[in-house]
């Protein structure tokens, strides 16, 4: 009867995925580098995100079913900023914010016409084998003289059962 067991746990473990789900210590979070927002045209020339886009954000983690007891405030971060976020007690899920990362749109006279700023947020609760992201993003003119959001927020939603209850969490990502 021994033998069985340790000939299962064997074949078990040659597995990879099965192996690395068994592992004690868990993946490292994927935090991306920070780059400054430029775009080089190709006669050398570098253009670079208007200030007006190098702004604060802003992001919320509370539980939203059962509501939590403790008030959730919103954690200001910096445009090169990444980090893990505060979550809820009791929660599975380790969340992290990016730092902002650009997109330039050139035009035909290497000029920009507008710059993408996005900003993601990102959740797992298996280690970081897997996760769920979302990604707020905020449209700056070539010229920096209008912001245009999208949407006023990004937010994603996070399900769970703690306890035999049915938990559910939210992250709120903000560019203010």
């Amino acid at each position: 009867m021994k033998q069985r067991a340790v000939v299962a746990l064997a074949f078990a473990c040659a597995l990879p995925t099965a192996c690395k789900k068994n592992e004690a210590t868990p993946y490292k979070p994927p935090f991306e580098a920070f780059k400054p927002g430029e775009w080089k045209t190709p006669k050398g020339v570098v253009l670079k995100v208007p200030a007006i886009g190098n702004h604060d954000w802003r992001v919320l983690a509370f539980q939203e079913r059962p509501r939590q007891k403790k008030n959730p405030h919103w954690k200001p971060i910096a445009v090169g900023e990444s980090g893990l976020l505060e979550m809820p007690e009791g929660s599975h899920f380790r969340c992290l914010y990016e730092p902002v990362a650009f997109r330039p749109w050139p035009n035909e006279h290497l000029g920009i016409d507008q710059w993408e700023v996005m900003r993601a947020v990102r959740c797992s609760n298996d280690g970081w084998a897997t996760y769920s992201q979302a990604v707020h993003v905020v449209s700056v003119n070539g010229d920096g003289s209008k912001v245009v959001p999208s949407i006023a927020q990004t937010e994603l939603t996070l399900v769970e059962t703690i306890d035999g209850k049915v938990v559910q969490e939210a992250l709120v990502l903000r560019a203010d």
